[in-house]
């Protein structure tokens, strides 16, 4: 592992998932040497913080929209919602 890495707001969450998955790849297969294991795993910690915390962010905007697209679809059959 490098010194120098991307934040994850860089990477993304699907690029976060893809260094992820080859950090524990490498784990599994003991690709990792055990001079590089503490920050490997230490990486790992940060992209799955990250993650959850996009995830969270995620479902926070999801239940501001969603309510509003349940009124359109009662405008839209002439319904209102009490």
């Amino acid at each position: 592992m490098t010194d120098e890495q991307p934040p994850p707001e860089t990477l993304g969450f699907s690029g976060c998932l893809s260094e992820l998955d080859r950090i524990v790849r490498g784990l599994e297969t003991d690709a990792v040497d055990v001079d590089h294991l503490a920050a490997s795993v230490q990486r790992a910690a940060d992209l799955v913080e990250w993650c959850r915390t996009k995830l969270g962010d995620t479902r926070v905007r999801l239940d501001e929209i969603l309510p509003r697209l349940e009124l359109d679809d009662d405008a839209a059959d002439g319904t209102e919602q009490e």
